[in-house]
């Protein structure tokens, strides 16, 4: 999103400077220029765009719009948790559900890493039980979901590398280049030997998986 905001910047910058070359080149013509052979519109140079159309294109793009409401997201999310107790119960619980469909949404788009969404959803407990003893219960159930499902994708991630050609592959030569490494007495350029091994491996790695 910073990435977002600072070429934002750069086009704005980019097209006052073409507003400040625009305007004098279309300033009113002369009374001898009036009075010319007027120009074919085949032989006259596209006109720029105005300024404020080729902002507003940007202000509606795509990436644009989920900035907004990413930012828009994460300005409720801190309000909610910095205000929670001085809401009504049925508000606050309201708003705590909202706000965990927002979680889910941006999770599974990836908007959000497991990471961040665990603390997040953390923070809703905290904000919505005021029991310490059932705080502590949700929490360490929804702690224990999370590890399940890293173990998921983990285990999920090995399987597809066990039915990778490329992956096999690799390790084949992996052990064959760790044993030839181990075997010898002196590394070539100056190199320590886990530098070579390093470097070796990294060479096969970028061999196995190029096509």
């Amino acid at each position: 999103m910073k990435k977002f905001a600072s070429v934002l910047i750069v086009v704005l910058g980019w097209l006052l400077i073409v507003a400040a070359v625009w305007m004098p080149r279309h300033a009113p013509a002369s009374a001898a220029t009036a009075n010319a052979a007027p120009v074919t519109a085949a032989a006259q140079p596209p006109s720029a765009a105005p300024p404020a159309a080729a902002l507003a294109g940007i202000a509606e793009s795509e990436p644009a719009r989920r900035y907004r409401q990413r930012q828009r997201f994460e300005r409720q999310a801190r309000e909610f948790l910095r205000t929670a107790g001085t809401l009504g119960a049925v508000q606050r619980s309201e708003r705590a559900r909202e706000l965990s469909a927002d979680i889910d949404r941006y999770e599974q788009s990836g908007g959000l890493s497991a990471g961040e969404a665990l603390l997040l959803r953390t923070g809703l407990i905290k904000a919505t039980i005021a029991d310490g003893e059932e705080q502590a219960m949700r929490i360490a159930d929804l702690m224990e979901r999370y590890r399940l499902r890293a173990e998921r994708g983990m285990a999920d991630h090995l399987a597809r590398q066990q039915a990778d050609p490329s992956f096999q592959s690799y390790k084949s030569r992996e052990r064959q280049i760790v044993a030839e490494v181990m075997a010898m007495t002196a590394m070539p350029a100056g190199l320590t030997r886990d530098q070579y091994l390093r470097q070796r491996l990294q060479q096969e790695r970028e061999r196995a998986y190029t096509p």
